[in-house]
């Protein structure tokens, strides 16, 4: 690059480090977290809180302490304080919109800690998706680590676990839950080989691998409306001398409608690699980016143009290759956009190279061009969580977090309690249907109250005197009980309807159960109308039912289980319990 060019630049990145963004997206969710921290710390710009603090945080840990390094070696004071887990934890953030969210983790090991952390196992897991899987310092080429995910939040709260193994522990440094503007990443991408259109990619999570401004500076959450961080492509050069960087001044760049900042900076477009006089000697070359990917992912990959060298329209015509596949063919930008330095940018799903851990992206000429050119202004490469839902290795969260209620498991609790409710409403109305139906014929045949069969013939005034703890009756027509057993009918109806809208299927009782429970309440409701207008004043008993001896009854004692004593309160419940189960299991008294 000319001497003049690059001070222009210079002069333009001042400009921007000082002033930053101009763009006005704010997040409506927006978690910046410092982990351990006792204050807030400042980094790129950003304020971020202690963890301790945060209102509308949950951290749910019962064994946790903070570590700090204050060495010089430290790469910023974000990573200063950490928060190290003996145990299972995990942060509940709070959505207030659901959709795409980026969440970002930062990791460094403290030195203050008494263990050496780079053995340390890490693990972080959402409710649905694998984010890292015993991932360790030990064998990676870095001090500390940073991490960006996207992640479709579909309800109103996100959960971040870290889980321990090994008789290990682990820590976290920082983290970010931060919204995405809706359309920033889409539903929808063509697949490369075979070309076809690749749908669903909302219902997945991605992994940022590689975000890189061609032929620019480092670009970090100062110059980026989303807080994302664009590096320099040149260590991805295939061979260094195939490309040329050139740049325009930020402010020449012209947005369409359909791309906006939050898609790329104007710095990334603003700064391309191009083939333009490049130092090498055949003028028929492509320039090449390789990448290190993950053979068994596929890769969302997003290559962003903006025609910034050429002089007319019509001019620049090149292809586009994933791999060795011809992605874009005879690309004629200002045919697209309709004009020069308008940014332009075209969605790819890919696997890696055939047979390698590599990725590579090219631009290169096309044939039938009048100028031999080729650009590219910027270039995202991430990871597509699998088909276990991981982004690292092949378990799912199930089997890595067990306890952890997944989106499905939710849905089926919703539906059975809306079953279950649906269910209980019916039977209501079947309950009063069948009760107004036996008084109307009872009524009309002037006859008394038949009962429908039961599988065992019971004491109605033993079931009186158990709920309401009376002793031996001489009359069952003693008119202060008289007076309870129309309530205990109701009461029962209750019991059968609440333990039908149970949240938990096991608690809910069975359809043969409710039946049986209806069947109760429906006699006893009869049974009490009988009682109220008897037709023969010599009669004690209600005709249908046999009597049995009554034995006295001791409230202290449940009669569930005679050995386990309870309190008053629980023995009006446990009574029951016991005298229907009398029904359901049937046995000779």
């Amino acid at each position: 690059m000319k001497l003049v060019e690059w001070i222009a630049l210079v002069l333009a990145l001042v400009l921007v480090f000082c002033h930053g963004s101009s763009a006005s997206f704010t997040p409506v969710d927006n978690y910046l977290i410092a982990c351990g921290s006792p204050r807030n710390v400042t980094f790129q710009g950003r304020t971020f809180v202690p963890d301790s603090g945060h209102s509308s945080l949950f951290v749910k840990s019962g064994n946790s302490v903070v570590a700090s390094s204050n060495s010089s070696s430290v790469p910023s004071p974000l990573y200063q304080s950490a928060r190290i887990f003996t145990g299972i934890a995990s942060y509940k953030f709070e959505i207030k919109q659901e959709g795409r969210h980026w969440v970002r983790l930062y990791f460094y090991p403290p030195s203050s800690w008494s263990q050496n952390l780079t053995s340390a196992s890490i693990t972080v897991v959402t409710d649905d998706f694998v984010l890292l899987n015993n991932f360790t310092f030990k064998n990676y080429n870095g001090s500390y680590m940073f991490k960006e995910y996207a992640i479709n939040v579909t309800s109103d709260d996100l959960t971040l676990s870290f889980i321990v193994s090994n008789n290990s522990v682990t820590f976290i440094n920082a983290i970010e839950v931060v919204s995405m503007p809706d359309g920033v990443l889409p539903d929808q991408a063509l697949a490369v080989n075979p070309s076809s259109p690749f749908s669903g990619l909302s219902e997945l999570a991605f992994e940022t691998v590689y975000r890189l401004n061609m032929g620019g500076p480092l670009l970090t959450a100062q110059n980026d409306t989303l807080g994302r961080t664009w590096e320099n492509d040149a260590k991805y050069l295939h061979v260094n001398s195939s490309a040329v960087n050139v740049s325009v001044s930020p402010s020449s760049i012209k947005y369409p409608a359909a791309v906006t900042p939050e898609t790329a900076p104007n710095w990334v477009y603003a700064t391309a690699e191009t083939m333009g006089e490049a130092n090498v000697p055949s003028e028929n070359f492509n320039i090449t980016w390789v990448f290190t990917v993950d053979p068994n992912f596929m890769y969302f990959v997003r290559v962003h143009f903006c025609d910034i060298v050429s002089k007319a329209l019509n001019s620049l015509v090149f292809n586009v290759y994933i791999n060795s596949d011809n992605a874009l063919g005879s690309l004629d930008l200002s045919s697209i956009t309709g004009g020069l330095a308008v940014p332009y940018y075209k969605d790819f799903v890919s696997n890696s190279s055939a047979g390698s851990d590599t990725l590579t992206v090219s631009v290169g000429p096309d044939t039938v061009a009048d100028i031999t050119d080729a650009i590219l202004n910027g270039l995202e490469v991430m990871k597509i969580s699998n088909e276990v839902n991981s982004l690292d290795g092949f378990s799912s969260v199930k089997n890595l977090h067990p306890s952890s209620p997944s989106k499905n498991n939710k849905i089926v609790i919703i539906v059975g309690c809306v079953v279950g409710s649906v269910v209980a409403v019916a039977l209501i109305g079947l309950f009063y249907c069948c009760l107004a139906a036996r008084k109307a014929k009872d009524t009309n045949n002037n006859q008394g109250h038949p009962w429908l069969p039961l599988p065992l013939y019971v004491n109605i005034a033993e079931w009186a005197m158990t709920w309401q703890k009376k002793g031996m009756l001489d009359q069952i027509m003693d008119q202060n009980l008289v007076g309870k057993v129309n309530p205990a009918s109701l009461k029962k109806f209750g019991e059968t309807a609440e333990k039908c809208l149970a949240e938990h299927g096991v608690d809910r009782p069975s359809m043969g159960d409710v039946l049986w429970n209806l069947e109760y309440a429906l006699q006893l409701e009869e049974t009490s109308s009988a009682l109220m207008e008897p037709e023969d004043n010599s009669t004690n008993h209600i005709p249908g039912i046999q009597l049995a001896t009554i034995e006295p009854f001791d409230n202290s004692v449940s009669m569930i289980d005679a050995g386990n004593s309870c309190t008053d309160d629980d023995a009006e419940d446990a009574a029951t319990s016991a005298v229907f189960s009398q029904l359901v299991n049937p046995r000779g008294r």
